[in-house]
């Protein structure tokens, strides 16, 4: 759990044409880790694999804004034949092709559905307005004077009667929305059209070979709607075809996925024109078993070479954990990925967040209500299931040490004797925030002792921080048990603190002095003199910063108070007490929201600031072993 699993460096070398068995086998396996450089795979090939990884996506993109689908389908498999990577991208084109033809058609009767929802839902009550004014017969009788029939397309401050030119008459058809006939002479027009744009109106949509005459309005809008009507059901029809066919588009894209990733392989590992060289890393528990099958596979057309690596920081990393510990790896990897050679903090961290997490929130019914929200999240959301474990561990946590230690529930006293009264005893809870301060940095600097070990640096590990883990704990003693005067000091306990800073300015300096001769001496002294200083100064610091779990504590407790009284505001009768139930329900639902959110942050500063900064370097790779989606598509049998 604390060391990753050992890997083994592993080059396989094969036949060019046993490219897609190898690979199979690979994905299959799930344990072989590839390392290609980024850029070493450029071939016409993939960049038309990639081009059309683009137009599927945003074909997928398309038919979910079509089909109104908010939540993606399953990918539905089906058979698709190719003996080689240029008849497979053929067949995938051919495919796209299709479903592009049948977009490009679905929208612009899409479009044409909405011109027609315009131009239907303009002119009908418009028609129908006028007819009950004028006479539609009327119209085709003018011979000198025009007409346009505009609407309103945004309110402007001058009105259009006084922008139009004389003569012109301006018939008001419907008021929501602003409709009007404007009657005017035909050289006019251009004036017109400025005015009505000026006025903020547009004029009425038209349709292709529409009339010009008013009188055959109503016959045209009658074939509108029935052509509408039509219209509507073939678009319903072609949305459920679609929503049918976005699994079928998922299929493809994630075809096209394992080909890109196939493709990238064949040509970044390509050794001259006949051969393949694969190189990567697999867990040295799964090589004998991946060799045998791929020795199988192609009978024995192929040849392996493999060292085990231990001090390498360039290894991937895996590490096998139960699934409790598992939870807390996104959160050590929120800083970073651990690197091969140093020490996986995820089990340790899996115990201290949440203990942490419950000093600073240490409250019966808080910590219960806590583990309730995150037993909700758990169970009936399916994307923020992770969330609600990690709340239910926190929030039992909290309610563990709140009735253990503080002998709290929603912010009162529940009555029984407990380790720390911390509405009481301030001394006793601000010095054990101090001790767990101590205590956490303590391990942190143990772990850089063996994480010095691990990557061989013996002289860091036994002359510099071995020193520096001695020189804080004493130093700590010191401070505990005889406070800050300094003549106290000086009678004694000073020697204690003076033995392993001495050491920690001597003993690397003098090793440099033996290894590499004076010039390396002197570099190494100043170093050492300055880390000296800076760890008597930075670990006062950092001490220092774990009265946030006091400080914490006593923010809890005190606003809940507030709430408590506030509620006891209204004073007695029944008014008074649902005033004062509801502030106090209201109370503690904002203390455990805002609480949380505060007491998370804290934690994470810890562990991440305080903690972290003392050992873990992470910069680790993770291992990603070669696994596809569908399997290669064109194994040759």
């Amino acid at each position: 759990m604390l060391r990753p699993e050992r890997m083994s460096k592993t080059t396989l070398l094969f036949l060019k044409s046993d490219t897609e068995e190898v690979l199979d086998s690979l994905n299959k396996q799930g344990a072989f880790h590839i390392t290609i450089k980024s850029g070493e795979a450029t071939s016409e090939v993939l960049s038309r694999a990639s081009a059309l990884m683009n137009r599927i996506d945003a074909l997928i993109e398309q038919s979910r804004a079509i089909s109104g689908v908010s939540e993606l389908p399953s990918p539905q498999v089906f058979s698709l034949e190719a003996h080689d990577w240029p008849s497979f991208l053929e067949t995938l084109e051919k495919e796209v092709n299709s479903y592009e033809n049948r977009t490009k058609e679905i929208d612009l009767s899409i479009k044409t559905e909405e011109k027609l929802k315009s131009f239907i839902s303009l002119w009908s009550p418009f028609i129908e307005s006028l007819k009950k004014t004028l006479s539609l017969e009327a119209f085709p009788a003018l011979k000198r004077v025009s007409f346009l029939t505009l609407y309103q397309r945004e309110p402007r401050p001058t009105p259009l009667s006084l922008l139009l030119p004389h003569p012109s008459l301006v018939l008001t058809v419907t008021s929501k929305p602003a409709m009007v006939l404007v009657i005017f002479l035909k050289e006019d027009l251009d004036k017109i059209r400025r005015a009505a744009e000026e006025a903020g109106y547009a004029e009425m949509p038209v349709l292709d070979g529409m009339p010009g005459n008013l009188n055959e309005m109503p016959k045209v809008i009658e074939s509108a709607e029935k052509k509408l009507k039509e219209l509507s059901l073939k678009n319903e029809e072609f949305r459920r075809s679609f929503m049918a066919s976005l699994p079928k588009l998922l299929y493809l894209k994630g075809l096209l996925s394992d080909a890109n990733s196939l493709i990238t392989i064949r040509e970044g590992a390509t050794f001259e024109k006949r051969w393949m060289i694969l190189e990567g890393y697999v867990p040295s528990r799964n090589l004998p078993s991946l060799i045998s099958d791929l020795q199988a596979r192609l009978n024995g057309r192929i040849v392996f070479f493999s060292k085990e690596e231990h001090s390498s920081p360039q290894v991937p990393v895996m590490f096998r954990y139960p699934r409790f510990f598992k939870l807390f790896e996104s959160i050590t990897n929120l800083y970073g990925v651990p690197s091969y050679t140093e020490l996986n903090p995820t089990p340790i961290l899996a115990i201290t967040f949440p203990l942490f997490f419950g000093l600073m929130f240490g409250d019966l019914g808080h910590g219960l209500m806590l583990a309730a929200l995150g037993f909700i999240f758990y169970k009936y959301t399916k994307s923020l299931s992770k969330v609600g474990t990690f709340l239910m561990i926190c929030g039992i946590a909290g309610a563990i040490v709140g009735a253990a230690l503080y002998g709290e529930a929603f912010g009162k006293h529940i009555g029984y004797h407990t380790v720390f009264s911390p509405g009481e005893d301030l001394m006793s809870l601000f010095k054990f925030s101090l001790y767990i301060g101590v205590a956490q940095i303590s391990l942190g600097l143990a772990l850089l002792v063996i994480n010095n070990l691990i990557q061989k640096k013996r002289a860091d590990a036994f002359l510099v921080n071995m020193p520096k883990l001695f020189l804080y704990l004493l130093f700590m003693y010191v401070v505990f048990n005889f406070g800050l005067n300094i003549n106290q000091w000086f009678a004694g306990p000073i020697f204690y603190i003076l033995g392993p800073a001495i050491f920690m300015l001597v003993g690397k300096p003098i090793w440099a002095l033996i290894k590499h001769g004076r010039k390396e001496f002197l570099s190494v002294f100043g170093e050492i003199g300055f880390e000296v200083f800076d760890t008597m100064i930075r670990f006062v610091s950092n001490t220092v910063s774990y009265l946030r779990i006091f400080a914490m504590v006593m923010a809890h407790i005190q606003l809940t108070a507030v709430f408590y009284s506030l509620g006891a505001i209204a004073g007695g009768g029944m008014v008074g007490m649902v005033f004062s139930a509801i502030m106090a329900a209201l109370g503690n639902v904002f203390v455990v929201l805002l609480e949380g959110i505060l007491v998370l942050a804290q934690d994470l500063r810890l562990h991440f600031y305080e903690w972290f900064s003392k050992f873990y370097e992470d910069g680790g790779i993770r291992f990603s072993p070669f696994r596809l989606t569908f399997g290669v598509p064109i194994v040759k049998r």
